[in-house]
């Protein structure tokens, strides 16, 4: 399939699970002040741009971050522009001999599949805490620094973080909710996302079968 326009992908209100790997898949997100930084940039440019930052997991070559696009795709697409540009001349200028860009690979937006009891947003930001897990970093998501899980998890303030709501659907209480976002993580409900998911990061759309069958045909265009 041609590559998909992002305008098919990102729309007024849509949630949307962004995802680039670095050039060479340098580990251009390692250390701590890199991690710091890129998140900085979230938390001053998302407001700017209509950017509602739902989760985040960042990892040594590439960030999975779910985000609400509340002003429509041109809003998103300079929203990302401007972190990852600043992200990449940050980057260059500490390394004394390194030039060009760090991102180059085009930026992966699945549109998720609103509504169905919020299982699917859900799926994917427990897709994104479990990234450490899986890369065998960490026994579990707690234990893991540069995620949005211990805000969720635990309560743990995060000002980037504005609360999903279906997360918020999950209990009537702070606690409630807490409790029944960390039973999300029970082995039994999370086995399939311990391991790598194609269909999480690399389709165009992210939802039931039917919905997402729906959409292909149509961003794909007229047949030639």
């Amino acid at each position: 399939m041609p590559r998909i326009p992002r305008r098919l992908l990102v729309d007024l209100g849509s949630t949307n699970h962004c995802t680039w790997r670095s050039h060479n898949c340098s580990l251009v997100l390692e250390d701590d002040a890199a991690k710091r930084f890129f998140l900085d940039l979230l938390r001053k440019y998302a407001p700017r741009h209509g950017i509602l930052v739902r989760s985040y997991c960042l990892m040594g070559t590439h960030p999975h971050v779910v985000v609400v696009a509340t002003r429509g795709q041109e809003e998103f697409s300079r929203f990302w522009k401007v972190v990852n540009q600043l992200f990449a001349r940050w980057y260059n200028g500490r390394q004394q001999s390194r030039r060009g860009q760090v991102v180059t690979q085009r930026m992966k937006s699945p549109l998720i599949q609103p509504g169905a009891s919020g299982r699917h947003v859900l799926t994917v930001m427990r897709y994104g805490d479990l990234n450490p897990v899986r890369a065998g970093m960490v026994r579990a998501p707690k234990d893991y620094a540069w995620s949005s899980y211990r805000h969720y998890a635990f309560g743990e303030s995060n000002e980037l973080i504005d609360d999903e709501p279906e997360y918020l659907a999950l209990g009537r209480t702070p606690a409630q909710r807490r409790e029944a976002y960390r039973q999300l993580f029970a082995r039994s409900l999370s086995e399939t996302l311990r391991v790598r998911r194609p269909d999480i990061v690399e389709g165009a759309f992210y939802g039931d079968v039917d919905w997402a069958l729906q959409r292909a045909p149509r961003a794909a265009g007229p047949p030639g």
